[in-house]
């Protein structure tokens, strides 16, 4: 069991990568505290990954836009366990749209929960982890922030930030045993992506399958990532395996991203 008796935190935790991730720490031996706007949602979750695994699983309700959030969750993750030493930032992506179209609103709220979410709770967990001398954080993006898209630029603008500011800190958290490293998937079949897909398919005047398909057949592995397999690799980071790798903005992508730099 590679987190065994390591104490986690998962935003965004109640679908998707996250709830693949905060499962797959559980199964590994972790106790994990999940966070996520729905209530019912995390209330099956956690019912699911218990039903799965022997792990001690909480959960807290709240937005990460939320600038209060952080110190909640903080608060009660000292007050159940004592520790914490792994931290997965994660949240939904903003909508698409040409930035021509985008309000000064939409921005704002577009970097408070993709952006800002990460600093805040990165700053909030980092003494202990440094007062520890053991932490890994990793924070979920997207391909976006190496090679955005116009139709992208919200989520692109925002992760391209989240991969800048943990390159920056990385250096100053190093000594300290802390890790920070950020993964970038492709095409991951979540519920995000499902909305996604059917905004092109109406917008490209074809159905939903051909669309999906269409996404696909662009990625030399030919199909999509599941969640588990964004879930295994994070696992790997959060682990004592990953003990020498830091600052680094690792896409999971089946190939589909071109830069090699």
């Amino acid at each position: 069991m590679l987190l065994k008796n390591k104490v986690a935190v998962v935003t965004g935790a109640s679908k998707g990568m996250g709830k693949a991730i905060a499962t797959e720490f559980a199964k590994e031996g972790a106790q994990v505290c999940l966070v996520s706007r729905s209530k019912e949602s995390l209330k099956e979750t956690v019912k699911e990954i218990k039903e799965q695994t022997d792990g001690e699983v909480i959960f807290l309700t709240g937005d990460v836009k939320d600038p209060q959030l952080s110190k909640l969750v903080y608060d009660q993750v000292m007050n159940k366990w004592g520790s914490c030493h792994i931290l997965v930032n994660n949240a939904g992506g903003p909508k698409m749209g040409s930035f021509l179209d985008h309000s000064d609103e939409t921005w704002d709220e577009a970097i408070q929960q993709n952006l800002l979410s990460v600093v805040r709770f990165t700053k909030q967990f980092a003494f202990k982890m440094k007062e520890q001398q053991w932490g890994r954080i990793i924070n979920i993006s997207s391909t976006l922030a190496k090679e955005p898209t116009a139709q992208m630029v919200l989520s692109a603008t925002a992760r391209a930030g989240v991969s800048a500011f943990s390159k920056a800190i990385s250096n100053e958290l190093a000594e300290y045993n802390i890790t920070i490293n950020t993964i970038c998937p492709g095409g991951v079949l979540t519920d995000r992506l499902v909305d996604l897909v059917s905004e092109l398919a109406e917008k490209n005047g074809v159905t939903y399958e051909e669309q999906l398909s269409q996404n696909g057949s662009q990625i030399p592995m030919k199909r999509l990532a599941s969640p588990k397999e964004i879930a295994d690799f994070a696992v790997f980071l959060a682990s004592a395996k990953a003990s020498y790798i830091t600052g680094q903005n690792i896409m999971v992508d089946g190939g589909l991203t071109q830069s090699y730099f």
